[in-house]
Parts: structure tokens; C-alpha cells; sequence
């Protein structure tokens, strides 16, 4: 082997290796990528799915719902009652500490197909598909899955002698809307009812009919 073919020889191994190294580098960061877009889509404290992956599957779905017109969305918007007493009287590390026992709470009761999240602050977003667990699923109301979540977060509450519970704004889908701003509207509407109504409550389509027949 003269000079010139060792010349090569080195030259091509050197880019034998450099490609190696630079396939090895471009995966190395589309893994980082992948999990930076992660990242971004989860609730630091609570470890469950902030606004915008919230934001994204609720439109998932709905946008299944209309493909398939057989499967609905039972959608509430959940704000910790009384939250403020926690931190004012325990601190805010206990008031984290409560805020990472309802995410556990929702964990325990809703499917991995279900939709929630936290959506900010003290408010959760939890979405039933196919409301299987009322017995008539286009009222969407007296949900007991919602009962049972709302039970063991006053059950929290007593362990600190707080009045802690929870209200919760629902909204229908498709038969109410089946556009994700105009279903977190009224979502968030009736659950700015449930609070002056005096918390600890469910607010639906019937009861907000019953407070408009009243008025």
C-alpha cells in the first residue's frame, strides 16, 4: 500500500467516524427535543398535564367525537373550595402538598383514556368519555365519579380542620358544543355559578335551567 492509498484509507475512516458521531449527535437531540416538548406539557408540581396538553386532547377528542358521533365528553372544570385557608393557616408547602393529594385523587378514579389535568392555580379539568357512570349520559349530571373525587378531597380537608371541597362547572359535548373555547366557556360559567351559589357543588345544564325558570 503506497502513501497516497494510507492517505485515503485514514481519510475515509476519519469519515466513517465522523459520520458515526454526528448520527449519534442528531439522535441524542431529537431525544432532548422530544423530551423538552414533554416536559413542557406537564404541571411541574402535580406531575399531570398543564393547560396546553389539556387545551390539545380536549380538541383530540372532540375532534373524534365528530368523526364518530357515538362517544361523548362529559367536561368539568373543578376549583378547590376554600383552598386559601390551607396556605393562610399551613403555608404554602402544605398547600402544595394538598394540591399533589388531588392530583393523586384523580389518578385513582379516572381512566387512563380519560382527559384531566391541571388547568391552573387550584383548578383541574377532568373529562369522562362516554359518561358510562350515569344513568343518562346526555344530562352528564350527578356524576359519581365526580362525588367520589369530590369525597376525598373534603376528606383532606378535615385532616387540617379545614372546610375544603370542591365546585365543579360541567358541559356536554358533543350535545352542548362541540367547539373547546365555547365548552370551556360555559364550563367555567356554570362553575362561577357553582361558587355563588355557595360552593361545594356540581352546576349543569339542568340546574342553571332551574336558576333562569326561577329568575
Amino acid at each position: 500500500m503506497n502513501r497516497d492509498e494510507i492517505k485515503l484509507r485514514l481519510l475515509l475512516n476519519l469519515l466513517t467516524e465522523f459520520s458515526e458521531r454526528y448520527d449519534e449527535i442528531l439522535k441524542l437531540n431529537e431525544e432532548l427535543i422530544k423530551k423538552l416538548e414533554e416536559e413542557a406539557k406537564i404541571d411541574p408540581l402535580t406531575g399531570l398535564p398543564n393547560r396546553k396538553a389539556l387545551h390539545e386532547e380536549i380538541v383530540k377528542q372532540i375532534n373524534r367525537i365528530r368523526r364518530k358521533m357515538d362517544e361523548t365528553l362529559c367536561l368539568g372544570i373543578l376549583d378547590l373550595d376554600n383552598f386559601k385557608l390551607i396556605n393562610d393557616n399551613f403555608g404554602h408547602i402544605e398547600g402544595d402538598k394538598v394540591l399533589k393529594e388531588v392530583a393523586d385523587i384523580l389518578r385513582r378514579h379516572l381512566r387512563n383514556y380519560d382527559v384531566y389535568g391541571r388547568w391552573g392555580g387550584d383548578e383541574f379539568i377532568i373529562g369522562v368519555v362516554d359518561c358510562e357512570y350515569i344513568d343518562k349520559p346526555d344530562e352528564c349530571r350527578n356524576c359519581p365519579v365526580y362525588r367520589r373525587i369530590v369525597r376525598d378531597i373534603e376528606l383532606i380537608g378535615r385532616r387540617y380542620g379545614v372546610d375544603l371541597g370542591a365546585s365543579f362547572g360541567t358541559v356536554k359535548i358533543p350535545m352542548e358544543s362541540e367547539d373547546f373555547e365555547e365548552a370551556i366557556k360555559i364550563a367555567d360559567r356554570r362553575l362561577y355559578t357553582a361558587k355563588n351559589l355557595g360552593k361545594h357543588r356540581i352546576v349543569n345544564d339542568i340546574i342553571e335551567k332551574e336558576l333562569k325558570e326561577e329568575d
